[in-house]
């Protein structure tokens, strides 16, 4: 039986995407707890780190990243019929995430690459 909804691809796409956006998420969350634990030997001064404010604020930066980023996921989710279908067209989404939240998430990861570089340039 067909659908009222054509799909090219009939598999699992969309919960394919929805978990590589829980993914990425996921992962820049975990890349923000390493670099708030700081350096593996306390009082080390071989390897730069930035000071624990510096280091919390960034973890609360990437935190807030991640909660907006996986609401929006979750609500666009809901709202397209679990990946399926758009409300107002009836047609597939083109992408599961807002073309804002990619650039959000590239914002979050270079702010936290320049951070890191400027920590070890500085030697903070």
């Amino acid at each position: 039986m067909i659908s009222p909804v054509e799909r090219d691809d009939l598999g699992l796409q969309p919960e394919r995407t929805l978990l590589a956006w829980q993914r990425t998420i996921a992962l820049m969350v975990v890349v923000g707890l390493l670099f708030l634990r700081g350096s593996l030997v306390p009082s080390s001064s071989d390897v730069p780190e930035a000071p624990m404010v510096v280091r919390v604020a960034m973890m609360a930066v990437l935190l807030a990243l991640g909660l907006v980023l996986g609401v929006h996921l979750w609500l666009r989710w809901r709202a397209s019929e679990h990946g399926t279908r758009v409300p107002e067209t009836g047609r597939p989404p083109m992408c599961l995430a807002r073309p804002w939240a990619m650039a959000v998430l590239c914002v979050g990861v270079l702010v936290l690459s320049g951070v890191l570089v400027l920590t070890v340039l500085l030697g903070l």
